[in-house]
């Protein structure tokens, strides 16, 4: 089976998954409806969303695409500096905590991997942190990690 027919199949699939499991949140308890049947929910749309913008964009590539070649073969170096910054976002995890770790991880996790106008990546770093202080700390009261310097 080619790569791109496995994409489409597995990205069907996932797609089909996200509508079961939408679905099965119908038959949970009443006292759960507004808790963790919720939660289910919003996984649910959120996989399918991103199976349906993934797929989209999977097909606009196909039309895109001309040829591959040396312009298509991934930077290793890329791959490897991504590795190593994993590691330091890691290890910075424990003595930092989760914001500011995270706030210092994306931007240099989007400038190895190929971002280089400032502003996007500002952007995209707050609004990450911003859905995750939100959903995570606000929303599901979920203990992120604090740090220990401070």
């Amino acid at each position: 089976m080619r790569r791109r027919a496995l994409e489409i199949l597995l990205l069907a699939g996932f797609l089909v998954l996200a509508v079961l499991l939408h679905r099965s949140t119908a038959s949970y308890p009443k006292f759960v409806q507004g808790s963790t049947a919720a939660y289910v929910r919003f996984l649910a749309i959120s996989l399918g969303g991103l199976c349906v913008l993934d797929l989209l964009l999977s097909l606009r590539r196909r039309r895109l695409e001309t040829g591959e070649g040396d312009a298509a073969r991934p930077d290793a170096r890329r791959f490897w500096a991504l590795l190593a910054l994993l590691g330091l976002y890691a290890a910075a995890l424990g003595p930092f905590g989760f914001f500011p770790a995270s706030a210092a991880f994306l931007p240099a996790a989007m400038y190895a991997t190929g971002a280089r106008r400032p502003l996007p990546v500002l952007l995209t770093t707050l609004g990450i942190l911003a859905f995750v202080h939100l959903v995570f700390v606000r929303l599901l009261a979920v203990h992120l990690p604090m740090g220990t310097l401070y």
